[in-house]
């Protein structure tokens, strides 16, 4: 749960702060895994689920990647 005594506040690559429960900020740190805001991570997903898409449909060589 997070509250305001294990929170941080830390910025995502684009500037903006993010609110992170101090248990989630260092379990993604030892998953290796960024610190990012919700519209930088919904941006990454859209961006790995149109490539995975394009993979699926043939619009990228597989070999080549």
């Amino acid at each position: 749960m997070f509250t305001e005594e294990n929170g941080m506040n830390v910025y995502c690559t684009c500037g903006r702060i993010v609110n992170l429960d101090r248990y989630e900020m260092q379990l993604k740190i030892s998953l290796g895994k960024e610190l990012q805001c919700t519209v930088c991570r919904n941006k990454r997903i859209s961006q790995e689920i149109d490539f995975m898409n394009d993979l699926y449909n043939g619009l990228i060589d597989e070999e080549s990647y």
